[in-house]
């Protein structure tokens, strides 16, 4: 082997060695917020979605909670959905574990445009959701995908991407909103319920909120949160 072959060998196996290797952020939380911003969610409806969201976050318990999970606290990005690959990442992945951390991500929230409009697909809202727990810099404990939306998936069935998701360890939670010009009394609204129940959520703990309007949204939200960065064992204080 000559001199220059020796070396190029030599720079090949360093560069193998585990100290080399680029290592993920280890997190006790990744968390998608998959937000539905399809037709029947109109600009006030979005801008209160948005708003709520923001204000969660900020919210003492929620503070409080994330500063719970210690240094390693956890990741976190926002995820508009609509039709089929009408997917975006609104806001990108952000490390939460203290608080400044989370007010700059809740004032990038704050001013978040709408970025998608169309058809209601549910099923590609978590596909896209599991791609981006998959691809990010991070290495959570805990991977849970959040779906709100105030319609079921009219395109394609959701269970198939949620089963899969589910084997791969992850957790989906459901947070549906009712609104009066779309549910057509409570027939309309038990079956909303039940296609979260039966066809979205999903995995270790898993569970489903209802917000009884998009105004009622922030509460309902807030509540949700706390409940995921808490893990099982929560007390949430209304």
């Amino acid at each position: 082997m000559t001199m220059r072959g020796a070396v190029l060998a030599l720079i090949t196996v360093v560069l193998m060695l585990p100290g080399n290797v680029d290592a993920q952020q280890k997190v006790e939380l990744e968390l998608v917020l998959a937000m539905d911003t399809s037709t029947s969610v109109n600009e006030d409806e979005y801008i209160l979605q948005r708003d709520g969201l923001a204000h969660a976050f900020v919210h003492p318990q929620i503070l409080s909670a994330i500063s719970g999970l210690g240094k390693e606290g956890m990741a976190v990005t926002v995820v508009q959905w609509a039709g089929s690959l009408q997917q975006i990442v609104a806001v990108e992945w952000a490390h939460l574990n203290d608080e400044a951390s989370v007010r700059q991500f809740a004032n990038q929230i704050r001013s978040m445009p709408r970025r998608m409009n169309g058809f209601t697909d549910i099923a590609n809202a978590i596909s896209f959701s599991v791609d981006q727990i998959f691809t990010n810099d991070f290495e959570g404990n805990r991977l849970t995908i959040d779906v709100s939306g105030d319609g079921t998936s009219g395109q394609n069935d959701p269970r198939i991407p949620r089963d899969a998701a589910i084997l791969q360890g992850l957790t989906i939670n459901g947070l549906v909103i009712h609104t009066i010009e779309h549910d057509l009394g409570d027939l309309a609204r038990y079956d909303l319920q039940t296609h979260y129940r039966e066809r979205v959520i999903g995995g270790p703990g898993a569970f489903m909120l209802n917000a009884e309007s998009f105004a009622d949204f922030a509460q309902s939200m807030r509540e949700k949160l706390y409940r995921e960065i808490s893990g099982p064992l929560f007390a949430f204080n209304r």
